[in-house]
């Protein structure tokens, strides 16, 4: 067993290692330099002013608590979590940060061993459990106060980030935003309109419940996206941006079908995405609508869940639109509203390619009954579904009862 001394206030090799802080300073960031990209970087006079002031004091504040036998003291971590902080601010990642103190433990214990006589083996020992307890409490507190910076970041970015996709999607001026995250805003943009068919809470769930699974699901739809991708979304979906140029815009197309596949995934509920491309910024709040109508058209008209773009829903698209022939259109179904087993008896026709056997077997109906409700339909409407320019008005007019809010 070793006997492990206590450190000696008065010991000489102390005060020869408090003599070689410059040097070793200049060793620590030397190695650390070698081995860190992220600090190589960094502007030179940042490295020569503020990094070299910081390491020379973190050695300063060791061996002043190891002389005094104590951990360091909170005030004297001050500025060793400012410094954690500012690297926040830039980027450097925390690993990085936090070895630091572990090079600097390693050189700086190293360079002290050089200095040392045959006869203070025991005072260089005695460092050991010192160090060990020096970093245990300077490395917790440099990743702690690194960490709440980095989480007020994110909280920022995340912030601006909504900021920048409501203002892309309204029309309104969005550089000063794009600036904030040092973001360089695209003239192409794909936009996808997600639509979630959230599953019912367990019985008994509350609204904390609610809210809890509320952002379990849009955790796991933000953590699907690509990096580049700008959101805003809920638990019952939203809206997903997806920066692109002219050359690339057929392949984003392709890739946000993709995406909504592995949102889908994801979340393993039945999920609908409209997809619209606008080709200009400004742009955008137009095709945002189109997505949206997309999306929603899907949903209304019972298409299986996945991804959609116009053509998919070119017909039904525009005949939701406002305008006279909707109107007359909608009148044509209107004269069947009181009579629902007529209403269904027409749709499962045009399901069924006009095929009348077909037809009276889905509706377990027999053949005249189906004949029967047939000529109803044509005396109420004035349109007859065994003319083949009459069923597609019929369809058309089906189509905007179906769609109507």
């Amino acid at each position: 067993m070793v006997d492990i001394p206590t450190p000696d206030p008065r010991a000489p090799l102390y005060e020869r290692a408090a003599t070689q802080i410059p040097a070793i300073t200049e060793q620590v960031l030397e190695v650390f330099f070698a081995r860190s990209a992220a600090y190589r970087h960094l502007p030179h006079q940042l490295v020569d002013r503020e990094i070299t002031e910081a390491v020379a004091r973190n050695i300063q504040v060791f061996l002043r608590a190891l002389r005094e036998q104590r951990p360091p003291a909170p005030d004297e971590l001050a500025v060793q979590i400012a410094t954690a902080v500012r690297r926040a601010q830039q980027g450097v990642p925390l690993d990085v940060v936090l070895s630091t103190y572990h090079v600097a433990a390693h050189v700086g214990w190293t360079a002290m061993a050089n200095v040392a006589e045959q006869d203070e083996v025991g005072d260089l020992l005695a460092t050991v459990p010192a160090l060990l307890r020096y970093l245990s409490v300077a490395v917790p507190a440099v990743a702690a106060s690194y960490l709440t910076e980095q989480q007020s970041l994110h909280a920022e970015r995340r912030e601006t980030a909504r900021a920048l996709v409501a203002a892309l999607l309204t029309g309104r001026e969005a550089e000063p935003l794009a600036e904030r995250i040092s973001l360089d805003l695209s003239s192409h943009h794909v936009v996808l309109a997600v639509r979630v068919e959230a599953p019912p809470l367990p019985e008994g769930a509350g609204s904390h419940d609610a809210r809890l699974a509320a952002q379990a699901l849009v955790r796991r739809l933000r953590a699907e996206l690509p990096k580049h991708a700008l959101s805003a979304l809920d638990r019952d979906g939203g809206t997903v941006l997806l920066p692109t140029t002219a050359e690339t815009l057929d392949q984003e197309l392709a890739d946000a079908a993709d995406l909504v596949r592995d949102l889908r995934t994801a979340v393993a509920i039945d999920l609908v995405g409209g997809i619209a491309a606008a080709e200009r910024r400004e742009d955008i709040p137009t095709a945002a609508r189109q997505a949206a109508d997309i999306a929603e058209l899907a949903q209304r008209l019972g298409r299986p869940p996945g991804a959609y773009v116009l053509d998919d829903v070119l017909l039904e698209y525009q005949l939701c639109r406002p305008g006279a022939g909707r109107k007359r259109l909608a009148r044509v179904m209107d004269r069947l509203a009181e009579h629902p087993d007529l209403l269904h008896t027409l749709r499962e026709f045009i399901n069924c390619d006009h095929n009348r056997h077909r037809t009276a077997e889905k509706l377990h109906l027999h053949r005249n009954t189906l004949n029967y409700r047939l000529r109803r339909v044509t005396e109420l409407t004035g349109y007859n579904p065994a003319d083949p320019a009459d069923i597609r008005l019929l369809a058309a007019s089906l189509t905007v009862h179906d769609l109507r809010p």
